[in-house]
Order: C-alpha cells, then structure tokens, then sequence
C-alpha cells in the first residue's frame, strides 16, 4: 500500500515537472500575449495514469509555474483552474471507463482549454476580439496534445504498470 502511494506521489511530481519543462522549454510566443507550447499533451498523458488529484496537481501546478517563470504571472491562477481541470477531467474519465473513451476524453478536455482561455483572456485583455484572437492557436496546440497523448498513453500505462 505505502509503495503505491509514493509510485503515485513520484509520478505526479515528475508529471508537475514534465509539464513545466515541455510548457516553458519548447514554447513559441505569439503577439497576443501568450505562447504554443507543448505542455497540453503532458497534461493529458500524465493524468490519464493518475487519480484525479493528481491529474489537477500535473496540469494545474506545473502549468501555472511555467506561466510564473515565464512573466505571464497574471495567467497563474486561471491557469492553475484551467489546465487543472483538464488533467482532474481526464483522470476521473480514465478512472471511471479505462482507455475506452480517451479520443473523446482528449477532446472534451482539450475544448474545455479552450474556452476557459477564451474566457480567461477575455477578462485579462478585457476585449472579446483578443479572446477570439486567441482561439486559433489553442485548438492548434490541443490537438497537437491530443496527438502527443493518444500515441504515448499505452507507453505510459505499461511503464505505470510496472
């Protein structure tokens, strides 16, 4: 019982870590004050492994610590909601229905991103046209994380399994 816990506690933490990396290492700026990154797909991969905690602590945590380290600090907290309920959504579904539904777990997680940013940049900019603006890049950045999550969660479950 202790060794699963700390399994847990490990592949969280190294999830957090994962998501950071791949969120403010391997990101391109955009002009409207954001960034395409590829720490969705992290998110989606890590979570689909986790309980639902940790899926929010993975996409929440190592999502909104990018956004402080990188200087997008006014993006912290909807980021830590945000990307936080995207991994807690797909681990609940992965906990709930197995790999069964994870095309359209990815994506129902992936369209929430979405449109919390939608909303979330809305708000910080204070304008629907930079929200709608933004848009484009975060469907594109989903589905290259949907990609990335599909191709490696049978790689990930069979090194959980271990």
């Amino acid at each position: 019982m202790r060794n699963k816990k700390l399994k847990k506690m490990v592949i969280c933490a190294m999830g957090i870590a994962v998501v950071f990396c791949a969120t403010m290492l391997i990101k391109i700026p955009n002009a409207l004050d954001g960034y395409f990154n590829l720490g969705d797909g992290c998110i989606l991969l890590f979570a689909s492994v986790l309980d639902p905690l940790g899926g929010f602590l993975v996409g929440g945590v190592g999502s909104a610590m990018a956004d402080l380290a990188g200087g997008y600090a006014h993006y912290v907290l909807p980021t830590l909601l945000i990307k936080g309920l995207e991994g807690l959504f797909v681990s609940w579904m992965f906990q709930r229905y197995g790999s069964k539904y994870k095309l359209i777990t990815y994506l129902i997680a992936s369209i929430w991103m979405v449109f919390g940013y939608f909303l979330a940049k809305w708000y910080v900019k204070a304008s629907l046209e930079a929200a709608l603006l933004g848009m484009p890049e975060n469907i594109l950045q989903s589905g290259v994380g949907m990609m990335i999550a599909y191709l490696l969660e049978p790689t990930i479950r069979k090194l959980n399994k271990m």
